[in-house]
């Protein structure tokens, strides 16, 4: 199956690209000699016209040849001003940026078929509010409607993120709904220097708010609290107190605040797994009575029932990482990071994923604190641990572990239905194709200076692989590998490398800024160079795929 995999991604792409090409050139009425997907042998084929279509036997690229394209071509009397080297310059850049582009244009329509297929999108209601952050002091609320940004209009959760992402430093006069009121408040979003998977940085603005509320998950404190006694466990999931729904965590919180020493009877759902993870589909309704105990703190008198939120509570430790070599433990409580204290999880993860002043982030130091269920207190410092694994599509990457998982389960506000699904589709779609290609630049240049290992580079086994394990996962999964590939595929094409497409256009730019043509002597001697570079290229990638898919297996 790899194989018919394999033609059944590469074929598409092939097609495209020359497409763009053979469509060009009709457009300018250039003779088309030959439409041929693969090289070598012809193994079928038929001829339309003037034009023969086939497909050949090494399935590895195209072509479209057109008269007058090689130079030694004879040109008819009844050719004369149809070949190709005969056609004003600029055409002659047309038909040739066409293949790249239609290779960009391709990732556009698949794309807008996946974002034409939603109907509902997240809205811009906060689920969390980071403390400390730039939403913390500007007052919202777990809860809030975002509804205009500097008076543009916000309804969904994107919209908000990609507004605040791109005014790091500028203050934003934001329009919040709460409680059927509207009001305004200015908030200015930090730059936040994130590290993404490739190692690169990017930088984005950030207020400090997150879609997703949690659940009403609790967390026992310790064995000897009204909660501990009453049988709750760390990973209870309570629906409601005194017959009161409860769904967020938040809901809970304030009530236990209120609690004046009443007895709170408490229905909840307990996982039946063992390992303790939180299954929606396996929980076992229950029910129990808490007695809050009375304290003194600061000479009020206070009631606790030994109740907080799971998402500070340790569920799994990997092995070998720096949370286990500290000594941290499932059922311990996270209370302090870097010298504050945790009040949301996704505070952690916020430091775990920036990039601090430049450093990598195994460089970086940072301080946990942690209570044991005895109620012994340790703090430790530690550096996040750099980890290489192999992916689904057999490529090393690189993960930065600090090896602690939460008891969590988290949800965002229902999704409202899309305005203008056509003009959302292909926005999306277009901005989709625009990011992954300024990614790819980036990529493309980071290898040539070494910033990103070489040994990523493939050929035309790992294509194959990666096709494959793409179906395996789904014809969604595919299709959009299909897109990314095909983005690739563009940009390549247009490097200035003789034989290559920015190769040629290399040519005509030099063409154009001397008024004539390269000598037949230059061009030759640039195309050897540029297939003993192309040759060398696939004969590098090759030599990787044979260390990824068989060396190192």
């Amino acid at each position: 199956m790899t194989l018919v995999y394999f033609i059944l991604f590469i074929g598409p792409l092939i097609f495209v690209h020359e497409l763009g090409h053979f469509l060009f050139a009709k457009l300018f009425d250039v003779k088309v000699l030959k439409f041929s997907l693969g090289f070598g042998p012809r193994a079928i084929g038929f001829r339309k016209g003037e034009t023969e279509y086939c497909m050949s036997w090494v399935p590895l690229g195209g072509y479209v040849k057109m008269l007058g394209e090689d130079p030694s071509d004879e040109i008819r009397p009844d050719d004369q001003g149809r070949a190709f080297n005969q056609k004003p310059l600029w055409q002659r850049y047309i038909v040739v940026l066409a293949g790249p582009a239609f290779n960009l244009i391709f990732p556009i329509i698949i794309y807008f078929a996946f974002y034409a297929g939603q109907t509902h999108l997240p809205p811009a209601v906060v689920g969390q509010v980071l403390d400390g952050r730039p939403a913390a002091e500007a007052g919202l609320e777990p809860g809030d409607r975002i509804v205009s940004i500097d008076g543009e209009g916000v309804r969904y959760w994107y919209q908000m993120k990609a507004l605040i992402a791109d005014r790091a430093g500028e203050s934003l006069r934001v329009a919040i709904e709460r409680d059927g009121k509207t009001f305004d408040r200015f908030i200015t979003p930090r730059e936040q220097v994130i590290t993404n998977r490739l190692n690169l940085t990017d930088r984005e603005g950030q207020i400090g708010i997150s879609p997703y509320y949690n659940l009403a998950l609790v967390g026992v404190e310790g064995p000897d609290t009204p909660a501990a006694r009453a049988g709750l466990r760390t990973g209870d999931l309570v629906t409601s107190v005194n017959g009161k729904g409860i769904e967020r965590w938040g809901q809970l919180e304030r009530l236990l605040k209120k609690n004046s020493g009443q007895s709170l009877n408490v229905s909840f759902l307990r996982s039946s797994s063992p390992l303790g993870k939180v299954d929606l589909h396996v929980l076992r309704p229950m029910v129990t009575v808490v007695d809050p105990e009375a304290t003194i703190v600061d000479g009020k008198t206070v009631y606790s029932a030994g109740i907080r939120s799971a998402e500070f509570f340790v569920r799994t430790v990997e092995a070998g990482s720096p949370a286990e070599k500290m000594g941290i433990r499932p059922g311990d409580m996270i209370v302090e990071f870097d010298g504050k204290q945790v009040r949301h999880w996704d505070s952690i993860q916020l430091e775990l994923t920036t990039r601090h002043k430049g450093k990598k982030p195994e460089e970086v130091t940072h301080t946990v604190t942690w209570l044991a269920p005895g109620g012994k207190r340790q703090s430790k410092s530690f550096k996040l641990a750099k980890v290489t694994y192999v992916d689904d599509y057999h490529v090393q990457q690189e993960r930065y572990v600090f090896g602690v998982q939460n008891h969590r389960i988290w949800k965002s506000a229902d999704p409202v239905p899309i305005q203008g699904r056509f003009t959302y589709a292909i926005t999306k779609a277009v901005q989709q194709t625009g990011e992954i290609v300024g990614m790819m630049a980036v990529v493309v240049v980071q290898i040539f200076k070494g910033s990103i290992r070489r040994d990523t580079i493939g050929g035309p086994l790992m294509l194959a692989y990666t096709a494959r394990a793409a179906a395996e996962k789904g014809w969604d999964q595919f299709l959009w590998m299909l897109a990314l590939i095909s983005i690739n595929l563009g940009i390549l094409n247009i490097l200035p490398i003789p034989i290559l497409d920015g190769g040629h256009i290399l040519f005509f730019t030099i063409e154009a800024a001397k008024r004539k043509p390269l000598s037949l002597r230059a061009r030759e001697i640039a195309s050897y160079v540029g297939l003993v570079l192309i040759l060398s290229l696939l004969i590098y990638a090759f030599k990787n795929d044979i260390f990824r898919y068989w060396v190192t297996k």
